[in-house]
């Protein structure tokens, strides 16, 4: 929605993006029992602060899926000229739904140990998304057309609605323009390829377009133009107080990465810090706001962390030369990496003894990677990581093939009759459990090839990059850095580890500092509460017992203090 936003800018129009209570980097916590509510409190309020900031008269509102049901139903109370309601949620009971089919999905891909230890009695959980017992009800009761049975007028003199399905929002267009309204009706082309994960998700760019022309000519209209609003360095004045800790909006490095500093309310001085990647090409918020649930936990444990955005995601700058349309990085790419070095090295440079980065997947990959590069990072936090190498700018079609499963999450589905029914139908391919089979049996031989030439020839990775798992291991075993890996039981990464260090990665302990941690009930995604939690405990244990190890005493320092 940033793209959307940003266009909206370039066309001279004030914009605001905000983040609902318990969503994104604002306060609250996830799953409350009243968002519903307040979701549509929080739009009204946005208003208001969009029209104190830029003293705008006219006010258009624009909402995705259920930000659109949040948006209608603000306008019904708030003054709102416009509204750009995209592939609005119309009936919220078909929304659950939609959530319940997603949820089954990721449990039935789920090795069947991991999908037994869901709890049974918790919140309902989509992909980390915690919703409540109460929001849920209130959510299967919703109906957009419901909604406004009462009303006398409409909820603004123009509605667009662009939707995937014009019969599913076809009764709304009509109790609009029984209202009074003016209501005009695009298709939503390519909504498919951009509801896909962050990795693989296209930009609507026509439907983007047709909005932002739809949004400039009502615009157009207005009298008088906005004041002029310029302020580049009120990033700095800004704190959140959470009951956790103090958060605090920063940029830094020549590209303008963006990130947020998450301090504890009161913490020693500067000591160890942990830096939180991007996982795929989600934003510093994290896959379903995993990182901020991170970074606030150990705040509130004492330890300060920085989650940020590197070139073309989230809020950082796009990736330079890049046009509108194609902004983000490839997630296996040198400049990735490149910005994760920066956050270390400012991290650095504000003061912090101890900066340990931390990634999930392809955030793993590019925390460990940067290690590689300067001397900022003293240690690295590897959870679920798919390989020690990947070539430069990998496309995402390569990346849709490179998924693989592991061998114990075959071996779980072994006793499942129904999985064997689908391969027997052709629902499920059994050949990448064979490329798994030979990749393992070839990795092995590889490994032991490479151990004897490096017993002969000797080793030297001192001018170049290192990309073999072992020269790695050395390299950052020179550079002091302290490595651990977090695998799930049933994961890949384990594999890898199990490849090139033995069983479990016991053979880690030939380099200093160096283990592995496997966890029974972790997910690749890290997406069950009690695998976060376990995630959150061997941060906390890693980046302290780092930390003691060689900190000096220190002062308070107040949260005040800037970043």
């Amino acid at each position: 929605m940033r793209n959307l936003a940003d266009r909206l800018s370039a066309r001279g129009m004030p914009v605001l993006r905000f983040d609902y209570r318990g969503t994104g980097d604002s306060e609250g916590a996830d799953g409350a029992s009243d968002q519903f509510e307040t979701a549509v409190d929080d739009v009204c309020a946005a208003i208001a602060r969009l029209r104190d900031e830029t003293g705008v008269a006219r006010v258009t509102l624009c909402g995705l899926r259920l930000g659109a049901a949040f948006a209608l139903l603000a306008a019904d109370r708030c003054d709102v000229d416009q509204l750009v309601l995209l592939a609005p949620v119309a009936s919220g009971r078909s929304y659950v739904r939609e959530l319940s089919i997603m949820r089954n999905i990721w449990l039935d891909q789920l090795p069947a140990p991991l999908r037994e230890a869901q709890p049974k009695d918790a919140p309902f959980n989509v992909l980390g998304q915690v919703y409540s017992h109460e929001f849920r009800a209130r959510l299967n009761a919703f109906d957009a057309v419901d909604a406004l049975k009462d009303s006398t007028g409409a909820p603004a003199s123009g509605t667009l609605i662009v939707d995937v399905n014009a019969g599913g929002s076809e009764s709304l267009h009509k109790r609009l323009e029984e209202l009074g309204g003016s209501v005009d009706h695009r298709s939503f082309e390519g909504y498919a390829a951009f509801m896909q994960e962050t990795t693989f998700s296209s930009l609507p760019t026509r439907v983007f377009d047709a909005v932002v022309d739809w949004v400039a000519a009502a615009a157009a209209r207005q009298a008088p133009p906005p004041r002029a609003v310029s302020n580049p360095g009120k990033d700095a004045g800004l704190m959140l107080r959470t009951p956790e800790a103090c958060e605090q909006p920063v940029r830094f490095g020549v590209a303008g990465l963006f990130g947020i500093m998450c301090m504890p309310h009161a913490m020693h001085d500067r000591g160890p810090v942990l830096l939180i990647t991007n996982t795929s090409a989600s934003s510093h918020v994290g896959d379903s706001r995993l990182s901020v649930r991170i970074a606030r936990e150990l705040a509130r444990r004492g330890i300060a962390s920085l989650r940020f955005d590197g070139r073309g995601i989230g809020d950082s700058s796009s990736v330079r030369g890049g046009t509108p349309d194609d902004v983000r990085q490839l997630v296996y790419s040198s400049a990735v990496v490149e910005d994760v070095s920066t956050a270390a090295h400012w991290l650095k440079e504000q003061g912090y003894r101890h900066v340990v980065s931390f990634g999930i997947c392809s955030g793993a990959y590019s925390a460990l990677r940067a290690a590689l590069v300067g001397r900022a990072l003293s240690g690295v936090i590897s959870v679920n990581l798919q390989s020690f190498h990947m070539p430069d700018g990998l496309s995402t079609d390569a990346l849709r093939r490179h998924r693989p499963n592991s061998m114990a999450g075959y071996r779980s589905s072994f006793f499942e009759l129904e999985k064997w029914k689908q391969v027997l139908t052709g629902k499920r391919r059994i050949m990448p459990f064979v490329r798994l089979v030979l990749k393992r049996v070839t990795t092995l031989a590889a490994v032991r090839i490479g151990a004897w030439r490096r017993r002969i020839a000797g080793w030297s990775c001192a001018e170049t990059m290192p990309v073999e798992p072992h020269d790695i291991l050395r390299t950052l075993q020179r550079k002091e850095v302290s490595t651990l890996f977090v695998c799930g039981a049933y994961d890949s990464s384990l594999d890898l580890m199990t490849m090139y260090f033995g069983p479990r990665g016991k053979r880690l302990s030939r380099f200093s500092g160096a283990r592995a941690v496997v966890l029974d009930d972790l997910d690749h995604s890290v997406f069950s509460s009690h695998a976060v939690d376990a995630v959150v405990g061997l941060c906390s244990e890693f980046v302290k017992g780092l930390d003691a190890r060689r900190a000096p005493a220190g002062r308070i320092v107040k949260a005040e203090s800037p970043a």
